[in-house]
C-alpha cells in the first residue's frame, strides 16, 4: 500500500501512531538525541521532525510486506529508523499541534519497523522548499531508533 500524502504542519513535525496513542509531551520525546536524528520515539508514535520551517509536508508512505530493499542511501540526504507498535490494527498520521488525522488505515496488529527517508533537505530554507520526505513501514522485530545516515546542514 502506497499513500502520497501533502499537509500542513506546525513546530517542524508530523507524528505516526498507533490509533490515539503516544505522549508527544514527555520530556524524552524531543529530546537533543532526537532533534538530532530528526525522529522522536514514543511508546505507541514517532514523531518525524520536518525541515522546512512552512510547515509543508510532502510524504509518501509504503507499507511494505517485508523489509525494506533500499541498502544504498546515496540518494537521501538523511535516513533514520525506528519501531512501532500498533496494538489497535489502526495507523494514524496526524499534523502537530492540533492532531488532525491525515491518514487513519488499518493494518495489521504487530511490531513496526518505520525506517524515515529525508530528501532535498538543502531547499526548506528557500522560498519554495522541496523537502520530500518518503516513509517505509514493515513488520519486524521490536529494536531501538537507529541513523543510517546522519544529514550534516
Amino acid at each position: 500500500m502506497i499513500f502520497n500524502l501533502n499537509f500542513t504542519t506546525d513546530y517542524g513535525q508530523f507524528y505516526l501512531n498507533d490509533k490515539d496513542e503516544g505522549d508527544t509531551g514527555s520530556e524524552n520525546f524531543w529530546s537533543d538525541q532526537a532533534l538530532n536524528d530528526k525522529l522522536a520515539v514514543e511508546k505507541g508514535i514517532l514523531g518525524v521532525s520536518i525541515e522546512n520551517t512552512e510547515g509543508m509536508v510532502k510524504c509518501e508512505l509504503e507499507i511494505l510486506n517485508s523489509k525494506s530493499l533500499i541498502s544504498d542511501f546515496s540518494s537521501f540526504d538523511h535516513v533514520v529508523e525506528a519501531s512501532l507498535e500498533i496494538k489497535t490494527g489502526i495507523l494514524q498520521v496526524n499534523d502537530c499541534p492540533f492532531s488532525i488525522i491525515v491518514l487513519e488505515e488499518k493494518i495489521e496488529i504487530g511490531n513496526y519497523r518505520v525506517r524515515v527517508y529525508f530528501n532535498n533537505l538543502k531547499s526548506a530554507y528557500f522560498e519554495n522548499p522541496k523537502d520530500y520526505y518518503k516513509i517505509e513501514m514493515w513488520k519486524d522485530i521490536f529494536s531501538d531508533r537507529h541513523v543510517l545516515k546522519r544529514f550534516e546542514n
